[in-house]
């Protein structure tokens, strides 16, 4: 073979090797089975001996190239950035199926992803053993993700939202049991990534649900605990509203905390206020849907 042919064979094998494949197309590919198959242009037998044949002309100079080449793998940023934005259009099934597909990368920015799409499928369950089920598979992916890295705010936030909702399922004591521990990741994520609202809310329903606890459940926790958690209202509206500022009007609910925390408070000038903009907020989720019934129940009765 003369050099000017090699020198072509090498460009053409290269660009075709190189071609990439829209991280979208790959939820298509991988439904319905438990791994991709093979990427158009790269691992196909065709390819596969071409590569061999031009390392063997050249030397492992080339076949080190090659081996980076036939390798690659969608990047965990463009399977990450897909799945965001299959969040933001709620295809949580799609995102289950992409995610579940690339978890061997052992990436903390995937695998806590895919619990979120777990949570997700979790509360869509028709049954209570299902949803369990998937509650608890979503805590796993996020203690994976935990494990590979402990300073990623984002897994610190599922970690204490996947607590809360696999110990609630198991009874109050249990729930009661690891109020500390669910606490300390929101304190975490709020430290790692301050601007975060929605680690500010979630610290702000924890102090919300301390203070506001039955008595039945304050007798629980001091036979669990030699110091019960405890919260104020105060301490919850002080959260809600600077997630607000970080973030304003992000979240219905946390519209709707902060209007029932002014409430519990006694300032219902600043309750009406708040409570009225949950009834103006867009409703697209079910939590959107709850956040209004409840806020037009509320002031009904001031």
């Amino acid at each position: 073979m003369t050099s000017r042919g090699l020198v072509t064979l090498l460009l053409v094998t290269r660009r075709r090797a190189c071609q990439r494949v829209p991280v979208r197309g790959l939820v298509r590919q991988v439904q319905g089975r438990s791994r991709p198959g093979p990427l158009p242009g790269r691992h196909t037998p065709v390819h596969s001996a071409l590569w061999g044949g031009v390392a063997a002309l050249v030397g492992g100079g080339v076949a080190s190239v090659v081996a980076g080449v036939v390798a690659d793998a969608p990047s965990v940023n463009a399977l990450v950035t897909e799945a965001d934005k299959l969040y933001e259009e709620m295809k949580y099934e799609e995102i289950y199926t992409l995610l579940s597909s690339f978890k061997g990368l052992k990436s903390d920015d995937i695998l806590w992803r895919l619990g979120r799409a777990t949570f997700e499928r979790a509360k869509a369950a028709t049954t209570e053993e299902e949803r369990r089920k998937l509650f608890r598979e979503a805590l796993d992916h996020v203690e994976a993700a935990l494990a590979i890295n402990t300073e990623n705010f984002a897994v610190h936030k599922w970690m204490s939202i996947l607590i809360d909702y696999v110990y609630a399922a198991e009874g109050t004591k249990a729930r009661i049991s690891k109020s500390y521990v669910v606490k300390e990741h929101m304190i975490k994520a709020c430290q790692l990534n301050p601007s975060d609202a929605t680690s500010r809310y979630l610290l702000g329903f924890w102090f919300f649900s301390f203070a506001n606890v039955p008595w039945y459940q304050r007798k629980i926790a001091s036979v669990i605990f030699a110091t019960p958690p405890s919260g104020t209202f105060e301490e919850a509206l002080e959260n809600f509203l600077l997630a607000e500022k970080l973030e304003p009007n992000f979240y219905s609910k946390n519209l709707l905390m902060i209007g029932k925390s002014y409430l519990m408070l006694g300032k219902k000038t600043e309750a009406k206020e708040y409570l009225q903009r949950t009834l103006q907020y867009p409703v697209k989720t079910d939590d959107d849907q709850e956040a209004v019934a409840e806020a037009e129940t509320l002031l009904k009765g001031l």
